[in-house]
């Protein structure tokens, strides 16, 4: 159980700007979804009026984080106001309710580097390549194989059943037949960088593929080779990045959606879903379409 001092003084630490209305002495006992909103439990929501609904039922056990209404006569609740709920909300989950995981290499994972940073989690039935470098507190889940050379920074999360550094897909013809291009690059992943479960992500041919800091790939993704991703940029479930592709800084990839080989989306821009980008996408516009055109500036709102 958690006082609401404690989230306050929290938050106040953090220099969150908030302001509390509710009860002093009350206390929270767990969290919740505003659909199946609880007494003593704490839950989010985008904006005031959403809750009109709810305050009806005249709940007032639970702490709601949300927006600060243009009204100011409440007659009761207890709010936690401010400008980012969503954010202000899952940060005091991660602080009070997330458990933080101890480092641990599983006995039935076949780990042949030696350069594993602290803190380390490696879940079951992995293989990790010799020319592999593991920063600390990196998180590993069941069945992720990582074959090449590869640089994982840290704080970064590969869920399972990814597999890292398998060629790309790469052939010349000879004589009527194809052979096989040999790959020698790796793979290099920056610090707090999530991967998906069931991802694919192909090492290079001759330089590496890279996928730089903060960047987050959704499950059923495929990255081939020589892909390069900047920060801060999100790969969202089933999309397929083209051999040599670039994804600029703060770039976003809809679900489903195909970039072309050697094409760039440049910095700043969306890609919708189930697009398919065949030439480059300028800085700053939102992309759609078969095959995608752009139909207007990003706004900032997906």
């Amino acid at each position: 159980m958690i006082q609401i001092k404690e989230v306050l003084d929290f938050l106040e630490t953090r220099k969150e700007s908030f302001e509390w209305i509710g009860k002093e002495d009350l206390i929270i006992q767990g969290f919740c979804s505003l659909s199946s909103i609880k007494d003593f439990c704490i839950t989010w929501a985008k904006s005031f009026e959403k809750l009109d609904d709810i305050l009806n039922e005249g709940l007032d056990l639970a702490v709601i984080v949300c927006e600060k209404p243009k009204k100011d006569n409440l007659a009761y609740g207890n709010f936690i106001f401010c400008k980012e709920p969503k954010r202000v909300f899952f940060s005091i989950l991660s602080h009070f309710f997330v458990k933080e995981r101890e480092g641990k290499i599983e006995q039935d994972s076949v780990v042949l580097s030696d350069k594993i940073g602290k803190n380390v989690s490696i879940g079951h039935g992995c293989y990790i390549n010799s020319d592999v470098e593991i920063g600390d507190d990196v998180i590993i889940g069941n069945h992720v194989s990582i074959e090449c050379p590869a640089l994982i920074g840290s704080s970064s999360i590969i869920n399972s059943g990814t597999i890292i550094g398998t060629d790309g897909f790469g052939y010349y013809k000879e004589k009527g037949c194809y052979r096989k291009v040999p790959h020698f690059g790796g793979v290099i992943i920056g610090s707090h960088v999530e991967i998906g479960a069931n991802t694919c992500i192909d090492r290079g041919t001759l330089d590496n593929t890279i996928i730089e800091d903060g960047v987050k790939i959704d499950n059923l993704c495929h990255i081939a080779h020589n892909v390069r991703i900047g920060k801060n940029s999100l790969i969202i479930a089933c999309s397929l990045l083209g051999g040599s592709s670039t994804i600029e800084e703060d770039g976003y990839v809809a679900p489903g959606a195909v970039i072309k080989n050697q094409a760039v989306v440049h910095r700043n821009s969306v890609v919708g879903m189930g697009a398919v980008v065949t030439q480059d996408i300028p800085e700053g516009k939102v992309a759609a379409g078969v095959p995608a055109r752009i139909i207007r500036d990003n706004n900032g709102r997906l």
